[in-house]
């Protein structure tokens, strides 16, 4: 772990931090709703966008968001934006794990993401593949009846798939 041995450098540091953390969310706040009433609402390029709101979330245009998702800024890394993002999401929905997981399990076909492996248990892990990109959706109980749900995208592994 890096210290920073002067106040001048943990000051340099903390900004520089809190501005990569801007970057991950500027843009607008809005909702939008998935066209399947069985599924969880969805944000993202949805055509059914809320007309003079902003969505938060605009910067993630290749994979669904829950409508009520909070970002966790505290656990949130992301590099890029748009389709070449990596890094980590991590979201706080109101959602139960069952209804996330059936949420990702039939949107992230519509994003183009092949499935590759999953795991249902207490905390599920999904696996998918997208290009030169692999992501992986840890779904996980809050307290609150809500889902944790972390996103980790990277780049895929030369020579797999």
């Amino acid at each position: 772990m890096t210290r920073f041995r002067t106040p001048a450098a943990r000051i340099v540091a903390s900004f520089a931090a809190g501005a990569l953390l801007a970057s991950c969310v500027n843009g607008p706040l809005g909702d939008f709703a998935s066209t399947d009433s069985t599924a969880a609402p969805v944000t993202g390029n949805s055509p059914q966008a809320s007309e003079g709101r902003a969505n938060s979330f605009a910067q993630f245009s290749d994979i669904p968001i829950p409508v009520d998702a909070q970002m966790d800024l505290g656990q949130t890394l992301v590099l890029g934006d748009q389709e070449g993002w990596i890094g980590r999401l991590s979201l706080d929905v109101t959602h139960d794990m069952t209804d996330m997981y059936a949420f990702y399990e039939q949107e992230m076909p519509r994003f183009g993401w092949e499935q590759i492996t999953t795991v249902r248990a207490r905390i599920s892990t999904m696996t998918y593949r997208r290009g030169p990109r692999v992501a992986t959706i840890t779904l996980q109980p809050t307290l609150t009846d809500g889902t944790a749900v972390d996103f980790t995208v990277a780049p895929a592994r030369a020579g797999t798939g």
